[in-house]
């Protein structure tokens, strides 16, 4: 790997890089309303707190993947952090972006919050902002396929 691409793992933080959640649940909402949101949006993922705002873990289309076939009467019933969320996968806003790209990779998921010093979710960290925070570093060379 080049000079460049080293030091933009090194250098990029994930507040340089991050992106506006593509959508934030209270932890006492139903899975219903989560299902909804994907089907309904372009979401992939949603970032679930509690009721002080306060990060509880992100539910991925995976997740939703396990409960199949889908009972409508019990999605409904059932609260969205009976899913386990992980709250301890989190990043924070001065972690580099080796760090972003490992905790998504360590955790197959594609999002991780970013959190402020109360746990507040400032951001998400996608692996599209991986890609494209390397993708635009400085001085790579573009390499030209030929047939």
């Amino acid at each position: 790997m080049e000079d460049n691409a080293l030091a933009t793992l090194d250098t990029t933080t994930a507040s340089a890089i991050m992106s506006a959640p593509g959508g934030i649940v209270r932890s006492d909402c139903s899975v219903w309303e989560v299902v909804e949101r994907f089907l309904t949006g372009p979401a992939r993922h949603v970032v679930v707190v509690d009721s002080a705002g306060h990060y509880n873990g992100v539910i991925g289309t995976r997740h939703l993947a396990g409960l199949w076939p889908l009972d409508v009467k019990q999605l409904k019933a059932s609260e969205v952090e009976s899913l386990g969320c992980a709250a301890w996968i989190a990043l924070s806003p001065d972690d580099d972006l080796r760090t972003c790209a490992q905790t998504l990779t360590e955790h197959h998921l594609d999002a991780v919050p970013v959190l402020d010093a109360e746990a507040r979710v400032i951001g998400v960290v996608t692996a599209r902002d991986i890609t494209r925070a390397i993708a635009d570093a400085p001085n790579q060379r573009q390499r030209i396929w030929q047939e």
